[in-house]
């Protein structure tokens, strides 16, 4: 059934400053019995039709996305003491010195996991999987805490992502960012030359990350096995050479995830990789092509 929106009548008090041909949002105010028209107010104006920033919001109020933090939201988060301090340090397992990067898409702009590896003494392989310890920050029954129940999730468009946290939180605080010490919440694994899992270890943690990869030059690794990745996939758009140790880490455990691949699959595993369809964007976040993102078989 087609959904049938009313007409606004709207006071010139109430424009909130729009002018004709705006698109607002707007309140219902009042609807009497026997009005034909409703009667509103002008809560936002955003902006004039067929503007990208403009058809992005409409969007975000039509879905009722929070694209804002409401002020003492983000003060609250601004107050936090994001510091790493020694006497937490004291109550976490101290990660820093094992090899630690993070792999995500080259336009990500904060970086939740990352992966850790080392050859221990007796020859096995440990690896630990790292997300950030979000609830090191967000206490139950804080204006924080209610903001990110509200919100569940982060939302992402095709140019802009709508967070469930602030950012000094979803972007500094709790992204596992290159060459900064982070809180983790971690799952460390022990396994052996055949995959076999010998031991496992989940707690609390706290990392560094020696190094941040996009997909591409993390794949770049594993199929050319080569240190060297190339300017035209390179996050900094120059070729670059990458350290020995973080080459070895990243084919072994592509060797090993490879194994566990095939024994799940043997023990009857679905798959659900498929194509996702991506946009290339111009300088004004404007679509001028599309291209398909195919699952391979990465190390994560």
């Amino acid at each position: 059934m087609p959904k049938c929106t009313p007409i606004f009548f709207i006071p010139k008090n109430k424009l909130a400053e729009a002018e004709h041909g705006d698109v607002v949002l707007v309140k219902l105010e009042d609807w009497p019995a026997k009005a034909d028209s409703p009667f509103g107010s002008v809560l936002k104006v955003l902006g004039k039709p067929g503007e990208h920033n403009t058809e992005i919001h409409a969007i975000l109020a039509e879905y009722g996305l929070p694209y804002d933090f409401p002020i003492e939201v983000e003060a609250y988060a601004n107050k936090l003491d994001t510091s790493i301090t020694q006497n937490e340090i004291d109550k976490r397992r101290d990660m820093r010195k094992v090899l630690t990067f993070t792999i995500d898409p080259k336009d990500a702009k904060d970086f939740d996991d990352a992966l850790s590896f080392q050859v221990l003494d007796n020859g096995n392989y440990e690896i630990g999987v790292h997300i950030a310890d979000v609830s090191h920050y967000l206490q139950e029954g804080t204006i924080l805490d209610d903001e990110a129940y509200r919100r569940a999730t982060s939302v992402y468009l095709v140019d802009r992502v709508v967070p469930m946290l602030p950012e000094v939180l979803s972007n500094y605080a709790c992204s596992l960012r290159p060459h900064e010490e982070k809180y983790t919440f971690s799952a460390i694994f022990q396994l052996n030359a055949k995959a076999e899992v010998l031991d496992s270890w989940f707690g609390r943690t706290i990392i560094y990350s020696d190094q941040r990869f996009s997909y591409e030059e993390a794949q770049s690794i594993i199929e050319t096995k080569s240190d060297i990745i190339p300017a035209e996939i390179s996050l900094t758009g120059k070729e670059y050479k990458v350290p020995a140790a973080i080459v070895a880490a990243t084919l072994k455990q592509d060797e090993l995830a490879k194994i566990l691949r095939r024994k799940r699959m043997a023990d009857g595993a679905i798959s659900f990789d498929k194509v996702e369809v991506k946009f290339n964007l111009d300088e004004n976040a404007e679509p001028v092509g599309v291209f398909f993102k195919y699952q391979k078989m990465l190390i994560i």
